[in-house]
């Protein structure tokens, strides 16, 4: 991607270089007992064909007996490969040394497991067993139809393996992953599990549900899996290397994001202003404002979450896009009061990630001047521990020039590369605009 920086950051960029580089029919109802009857029976027929080759993965801290963490995993070869989420294996490939992980059959045989290769983006990893290989699970070979029935097998909670029974509603609009949505059950322990269409053959792996929302789970199509388990015949890699694959996958993410972004921003115009709006399909707005009649100041907020972040241990996900505005219009207030209103809005909180993964934030603060307005910018980064070359971004923009109307705008960026993330800034900074 080309990178451009024009006349409204080159002050920032010097000052942190130094810093960081320190329709609706139906046929009508069968008879209850009918249709209870069928389902039972088709879930049954899956469950026991495939209960050899799912395996339970439990991860372990230090010498511990008792588990921290666990997932499900199923053969995908005949000589012990078997495919489970990332998300499962993250913590043993992020802080190597201080976990393991061991497998336990339906039928209660135990070992260890190793990881073999991983795939963050899709959330994927296969793992190989010592002493176990199971038949592999047959791969289908397409998505389902809308409306298709599913399943989904895994070890939940601590109750064994189970099966959970619903519908697959097709390939997730707008998703900047492939999801397959999946209205049936998926709870936490699943995670890595196969899902499998009417005949058996495996549609996708269990990925993830929203919490508190009814039978909304998602799967990771199994297509994006294929290239993944061709890799997993070469040879054992060490933790570096498994460290160094993760570090060029979250760089390929990044490029992909802001790839995904680029071109002219897409505006909108609110409160007198021209801000960016929702800058990608996968990109997710909502609009709010305050209806109270005894307001003394209009306010419209507007909040936007990219949803693109992957997620390489519990609490750290990077390469994703947040952004909000807020919108003031003085009604009662004055305009000194009116100032403080909106300076109270200002602070830049940078209030993703933990520290224990990202060094500290350096920010620099100027007036600028933008289409048609004066406005007040801090933009601040700070680089990943462990990550080298990755960053994160955070901006706050605050408009000056007029005493009965202005905005905040709040920028997140994480898991970027220095140069294109700032590039990124630079525009999204140059398509804000006052109307006359």
């Amino acid at each position: 991607m080309k990178m451009r920086r024009g006349r409204i950051l080159p002050f920032i960029v010097a000052a942190i270089v130094i810093f960081l580089d320190t329709a609706y029919a139906q046929e009508p109802p069968l008879p209850f007992q009918s249709v209870a009857s069928a389902t039972s029976e088709s879930a049954r027929e899956i469950l026991g064909r495939v209960r050899p080759s799912v395996i339970m993965i439990s991860g372990f801290y230090g010498t511990n007996s008792a588990p921290a963490f666990h997932g499900t995993g199923f053969s995908v070869t005949a000589d012990g490969a078997f495919l489970t989420n990332y998300h499962v294996v993250a913590e043993l490939v992020t802080l190597p040394g201080k976990y393991r992980l061991e497998y336990r059959t339906n039928e209660g045989k135990t070992g260890k497991l190793q990881v073999v290769v991983v795939d963050v983006r899709h959330d994927l990893a296969v793992v190989r067993a010592d002493d176990y290989a199971a038949p592999p699970l047959k791969i289908a070979s397409s998505n389902p139809e809308k409306g298709e029935r599913a399943f989904s097998v895994g070890f939940p909670l601590d109750v064994g393996l189970t099966i959970t029974e619903g519908i697959s509603n097709g390939l997730v609009q707008d998703s900047f992953e492939a999801r397959l949505h999946y209205s049936g059950a998926i709870n936490a322990g699943m995670s890595g599990g196969p899902a499998f269409d009417a005949s058996g053959n495996v549609i996708g792996i269990n990925v993830s549900g929203y919490f508190l929302q009814q039978l909304v789970s998602f799967l990771v199509p199994v297509d994006r899996a294929k290239s993944l388990i061709a890799r997993a015949s070469g040879p054992l890699p060490d933790a570096e290397m498994l460290k160094a694959d993760v570090l060029a996958q979250v760089r390929a993410h990044s490029n992909d994001l802001l790839g995904a972004l680029d071109g002219p921003i897409k505006t909108q115009v609110v409160g007198g202003f021209i801000l960016p709006a929702q800058l990608a399909p996968f990109v997710d707005c909502s609009a709010s404002g305050d209806t109270s009649s005894n307001r003394p100041v209009d306010r419209v907020r507007i909040e936007c979450n990219g949803k693109a972040g992957i997620q390489l241990r519990p609490g750290f996900v990077v390469g994703d896009i947040h952004y909000i505005h807020t919108i003031l219009t003085d009604s009662k207030l004055g305009s000194w009061r009116f100032a403080n209103r909106l300076s109270a809005f200002s602070a830049a909180s940078g209030r993703f990630g933990l520290r224990q993964h990202l060094g500290p934030f350096a920010c620099e603060t100027r007036a600028i001047k933008l289409k048609g307005f004066d406005a007040n910018a801090i933009v601040c980064a700070r680089g990943y521990r462990k990550l080298t070359g990755i960053y994160d971004f955070t901006v706050r923009v605050v408009s000056l020039s007029y005493p009965d109307r202005g905005f905040v705008s709040h920028l997140d960026l994480s898991g970027l590369e220095f140069d294109s993330g700032l590039a990124f800034v630079q525009r999204f900074l140059e398509s804000m605009e006052s109307q006359p």
